[in-house]
């Protein structure tokens, strides 16, 4: 996690936007739970998403939060009080065969009553808070579509000055947009304030300059920035080098909407379709790092940059939160990581060398009769083969980075494959940074082929390597249901109980 965000520890000024600003660039899934005297609040996250929200208030409760915003009576909150208490049933459920709701406007009460508990969060400035990665209570969801920074903008909105002044760095300190591009094109609704303020951030003005040159007052100067802080759109540091700041230039203007003509307001960027969509996720099974971001092998590293910003902004599942774009969440992840992957990896020199190594020997092994028949699916498959055994060779000799790269391959040309997704999820896991990946593709090829226990084994063990027992535990007992009798797993269950 950017920043080395704690997971759990004392609630301060900037405590719980930069918490699940963290959750969110991890992709964590578990609960936050928050503790004020007799007051428990929980936060619930799926791969980084703010999806629900609970608390123990009785000012919270559904029924009574009804009343306060006049949707229901009293009496109508006392008597759905007396059944739940009765009966153990959801206060919606209640609310809804009693006729007092229709199934719609129970959701959507259900939906702004977490919103308000979520966003009263961001007023807490002492207690505790701990982030429990348990597997969430899914029965008890009800999903919310709404992007963790514009959760953050609404819940900061009304803070006091003094708070707000309290929590800002020095005015001397320098402050640049973040070296993290996918903090700048998550899906928040920023003001016309802030994205002035913004312009002005390029690592070499501090606060206080800005505050100089901004035209709308220190006040509303130094409250945009705490909001652009908060959501780690901006970072304290003073760029050096004209190359630098030369690339910062063309980070805002990449970042900031245009504005339309006629309202002189931010224009809404422009969205991707399903079609589309579904076309790119077709293609990354072919396509390279370098064709992802569709440049040349030759694109200098500014190049790089420009490109990935460009798709970033299209495909940042933060900015898909429509409801008919609700099915196509594991599409847009898997375009963003593999977008996000191929610039990490040609942005940085060394890495590129490397990569750049293993498409040279690639297309060398290949005769230009297998490129032209690379379509046929018996083809794909012998070619799988040996791109399957290169990466157990290379596994072998310690290259990790080679064999996921040759792995990855295997599963392009052979999808259906459960253990090429098994051995690119054990090279993954030995690589640093890369745990989470290793999770989701050890999770994929235990559904594929869910009587593989050795899956489960190395799932478990990676959870082990993490301090995740409870997780471990979870993915043991699930084994059990194929191999009741494996003395591995008993021996792991054994081990992680103890």
């Amino acid at each position: 996690m950017e920043e080395n965000v704690s997971l759990s520890g004392e609630i301060k000024d900037m405590t719980i936007p930069w918490l699940f600003q963290g959750l969110n660039a991890e992709k964590k899934t578990g609960t936050v739970v928050c503790e004020k005297d007799e007051t428990v609040k929980k936060v619930y996250f799926s791969a980084g998403e703010i999806v629900f929200a609970s608390s123990n208030r009785s000012e919270d409760r559904l029924s009574e939060w009804l009343v306060q915003t006049n949707i229901i009576s009293r009496q109508q909150s006392d008597e759905t009080s007396v059944l739940f208490h009765k009966t153990g049933k959801k206060e919606g459920s209640i609310l809804v065969e009693l006729g007092i709701l229709s199934p719609t406007a129970m959701v959507e009460g259900v939906q702004t009553q977490v919103k308000q508990i979520i966003v009263s969060l961001f007023n807490w400035r002492e207690g505790r808070f701990m982030f429990d990665e348990s597997p969430l209570p899914s029965a008890d969801i009800i999903p919310l579509k709404i992007s963790t920074g514009n959760y953050i903008i609404e819940g900061l909105r009304g803070l006091e000055w003094k708070v707000i002044r309290k929590s800002l760095p020095s005015l001397r300190t320098i402050i640049r947009p973040s070296a993290d591009p996918s903090l700048l094109f998550q899906g928040v609704d920023l003001d016309q304030d802030h994205w002035a303020i913004f312009s002005l951030i390029d690592g070499m003005k501090s606060i206080e300059d800005i505050c100089g040159l901004s035209g709308i007052g220190d006040f509303n100067t130094l409250k945009a920035i705490y909001v652009l802080l908060a959501l780690r759109m901006v970072e304290a540091g003073e760029l050096k080098t004209e190359e630098e700041r030369k690339f910062v230039h063309e980070v805002v203007r990449e970042t900031i909407p245009p504005k339309d003509e006629k309202s002189a307001e931010p224009t809404i960027a422009r969205s991707i379709t399903k079609e589309e969509l579904i076309i790119a996720y077709k293609n990354l099974g072919w396509q390279n790092h370098y064709e992802v971001l569709g440049i040349k092998q030759t694109a200098t590293v500014t190049e790089v940059k420009k490109a990935y910003f460009t798709l970033a902004k299209l495909y940042h599942p933060d900015r898909h939160f429509k409801t008919e774009m609700s099915e196509m969440k594991e599409t847009l992840e898997t375009l963003f990581s593999s977008i996000h992957d191929a610039y990490e990896i040609l942005s940085n020199q060394s890495e590129r060398d490397q990569y750049d190594l293993l498409l040279a020997r690639r297309d060398t092994a290949k005769t230009s009769a297998e490129e032209r028949e690379r379509g046929r699916e018996a083809d794909s498959k012998e070619n799988a083969a040996v791109q399957y055994q290169e990466g157990i060779k290379r596994f072998k000799a310690g290259d990790f980075w080679g064999a996921e790269e040759a792995f990855r391959w295997a599963m392009r040309l052979d999808s259906l494959n459960a253990e090429y997704v098994f051995r690119r999820a054990q090279a993954l896991a030995r690589i640093p940074r890369r745990g989470h990946d290793a999770e989701g593709y050890f999770t994929k090829a235990i559904k594929m082929a869910p009587e593989r226990i050795e899956y489960y084994l190395e799932l478990g063990n990676l959870y082990e390597r993490n301090g995740l027992k409870t997780k471990a535990l979870t993915v043991y007992r699930n084994a059990l249901r194929y191999g009741p009798n494996t003395d591995r797993i008993n021996q792991a269950i054994k081990r992680v109980s103890g």
